[in-house]
């Protein structure tokens, strides 16, 4: 399985959960220069498909780091387009500012 193919396994049967999950258990593996099985066993993700894993243990470090790179970005997108409706936006126009005088202090009154 190549990433694109894994992505797209990702996208079609994990939820964001699983996703981060599995996100996470990539960064461990390469900061603490074990596998992603290793990891998995360590931290118990079980709703991780071991399947999933395999794959990720056919990787090397390059692949891994664009997996995880391409699973982060799907998780940005599924929260931007939340974030942002334009349904919601007003327009906003630029208005001019008057020139006034002074404002009077309160020692004026």
């Amino acid at each position: 399985m190549n990433v694109t193919e894994i992505i797209t396994y990702i996208e079609q049967n994990f939820n964001r959960t699983q996703a981060i999950g599995l996100n996470s258990l990539i960064f461990l593996s390469l900061r603490e220069d074990t596998s992603v099985g290793y990891q998995w066993k360590s931290w118990g993700f079980v709703d991780i498909p071991k399947q999933v894993i395999d794959w990720c243990g056919c990787m090397d470090e390059h692949d891994l780091i664009e997996l995880a790179t391409a699973i982060a970005n799907c998780l940005i997108d599924g929260i931007i387009p939340t974030a942002v409706e334009p349904a919601n936006a007003q327009i906003i126009a630029m208005q001019a500012i008057d020139k006034q005088k002074q404002p009077s202090l309160l020692s004026d009154y």
